[in-house]
């Protein structure tokens, strides 16, 4: 019983490895143009993902990502960011807006086509983060260094007086590499 138990427990493993690896071969191949990142972007979930494979075995691989997907999904839904209440409007003219709940920013952004990333400034200018970009078919996925990207959501969440973002940053600290973001679809 033994030798089955670690048998489903390392083929699960491999499973694991071999699916981040697919994920985030699409993930990075794709390339990505300004006309692809044009439109208005309504929010369909959160994402977690990892930058290395390495970090991936070191963080526990997928449970890892789903736990801290699943906290992420939690707190965005108690700060009113859902479907149908969020999104992203990337403009022509390099400006974009963003509504994630009762939140509203906006600004300027620039996209990097080689690195396949957009900076984001926000709050006049005063504060800017960078976002991993992936396209397919009718999505877009906004993949955001989790250090600072829950350095941006603490911020905007002293506007809601929710402080459940501190799980997060606490998670965040014990993986250096992880991105959390937001699977985004073009609106009709």
């Amino acid at each position: 019983m033994t030798c089955v138990s670690f048998y489903t427990s390392a083929q699960e493993k491999v499973q694991s490895k071999n699916m981040f690896q697919q994920v985030w071969s699409v993930f990075t191949n794709s390339s990505i143009s300004g006309k692809d990142l044009i439109g208005d972007w309504g929010y369909k979930g959160t994402a977690c993902a990892f930058e290395t494979e390495n970090l991936l075995k070191k963080a526990g691989g997928a449970l890892v990502a789903t736990q801290v997907e699943k906290s992420f999904n939690e707190y965005c839904t108690k700060i009113g960011i859902k479907e149908g209440k969020s999104d992203f409007i990337f403009n022509e003219d390099s400006t974009y807006s963003a509504k994630l709940g009762l939140l509203k920013f906006s600004g300027k952004y620039k996209l990097d086509e080689e690195k396949k990333a957009v900076s984001m400034s926000y709050l006049k200018g005063l504060g800017n983060v960078t976002a991993n970009v992936h396209r397919s078919g009718s999505g877009l996925k906004l993949m955001f260094d989790a250090d600072s990207f829950l350095k941006m959501m603490k911020t905007l969440s002293m506007f809601t007086k929710n402080n459940s973002i501190e799980v997060l940053a606490a998670m965040a600290d014990l993986y250096d590499g992880m991105l959390l973001g937001f699977d985004l679809e073009m609106k009709k």
